[in-house]
């Protein structure tokens, strides 16, 4: 009872059912005293939501943000994020998308099946498990201008490694 396991990416308990945090049921109570009407969002999700989110990774006080350089959409999940991605970097002409070495299982299919050719890039050192920097730092360099590099943030999947 005192174990969960995340290794798909979703909390389970011992007998391999969801588990759902308690902060998760709270913010689901406050959604429901709200009387949402369960009206569709627009193709690219709630703007405010977005909005928000990108001054929170950004700052408000961010440049290229405000000068509109930056964009943003709300998608359905990380893959159904990475698929539209692949689309639209598809869709603006570029072929190809670099990805960490090892990256999650999905990753590559979700490309390939936007019509990009996945590389693979340095990133994670298997004999010190440790973040293999300075061959990330080489290979990056060595990429072409412009590349498009897929870069896991935290929690890097399958390593952890952030």
């Amino acid at each position: 009872p005192m174990k969960v396991n995340v290794g798909v990416g979703a909390y389970r308990c011992d007998e391999g059912m969801p588990f759902v945090l308690p902060c998760v049921r709270k913010a689901e109570a406050i959604l429901q005293a709200s009387n949402l009407d369960h009206e569709y969002l627009g193709i690219a999700g709630c703007v405010e939501f977005v909005n928000h989110a990108l001054e929170f990774v950004y700052g408000a006080d961010c440049k290229p943000l405000q000068e509109g350089w930056i964009a943003g959409v709300q998608t359905l999940s990380g893959t159904g994020g990475l698929r539209v991605m692949g689309e639209v970097l598809k869709e603006f002409g570029h072929t190809e998308i670099y990805v960490p070495n090892p990256t999650w299982g999905n990753h590559i299919p979700i490309f390939r099946n936007s019509g990009l050719e996945v590389k693979k890039y340095a990133y994670y050192d298997f004999d010190n498990s440790e973040l293999d920097f300075a061959n990330l730092i080489a290979e990056i360099k060595k990429m072409p201008e412009g590349a498009c590099i897929l870069m896991h943030v935290c929690a890097h999947n399958p390593t952890g490694m952030d």
